[in-house]
């Protein structure tokens, strides 16, 4: 978190002359604690430590990133493409780069994929990680990272066996101990 946002979340920032939504009229918005306290056609500046006039710029929620792969993110063409296009090559590739991940790797990539959303106002992501993996190297790097980016994101973790719950070895094992590691939910692929 930037020293200036840290500052306005710790202290009353007001927000001036804004459009939420669908509003003709424009509004302002009192936060405090990282909070909205209040939003009014007029707050009187006195009551914030500092004031951010936006002179009529849309002002909504933060977007839902609801289904990505931060393990495999920034992966294009490592080892090879895709050339068929299918889901069933894409695994079988995925297979072959899961060998070459490590925590280094797969932090670097999702950190930077992270930024580069919360930059175009991404706040919750929820990512699936490949979990047949039996040293859960994408697995115990994206739990750091989870904890390294959450002053502006907030990420969950699902528990996904790419390979197949049933078809990979100790598939269910390996499910049973990514969720003793800490995972928000658990997916199975119901086509392996």
């Amino acid at each position: 978190m930037t020293s200036k946002i840290k500052k306005w979340v710790d202290e009353m920032l007001l927000i001036k002359q804004v459009h939420i939504e669908n509003n003709v009229t424009k509004k302002d918005i009192l936060v405090a604690d990282g909070k909205i306290k209040a939003i009014s056609e007029h707050i009187d500046e006195k009551q914030a430590d500092d004031v951010l006039d936006l002179d009529g710029k849309l002002v909504i929620p933060p977007f839902v990133d609801s289904h990505v792969h931060l393990d495999s993110t920034l992966t294009a063409g490592e080892p090879e493409w895709n050339e068929s296009g299918t889901l069933f090559d894409g695994i079988n590739i995925w297979s072959k780069r899961k060998q070459m991940l490590t925590q280094a790797d797969v932090k670097n990539r999702a950190i930077k994929t992270l930024k580069k959303q919360a930059s175009h106002g991404i706040q919750f992501v929820r990512s699936h990680v490949d979990v047949t993996d039996p040293t859960f190297t994408a697995l115990k790097a994206l739990l750091e990272v989870r904890a390294e980016v959450a002053d502006f994101i907030d990420l969950q973790l699902v528990a996904f066996p790419q390979e197949g719950i049933l078809s990979f070895p100790n598939g269910k094992e390996l499910m049973e101990e990514a969720a003793k590691m800490g995972v928000d939910a658990i997916i199975t692929v119901v086509i392996l």
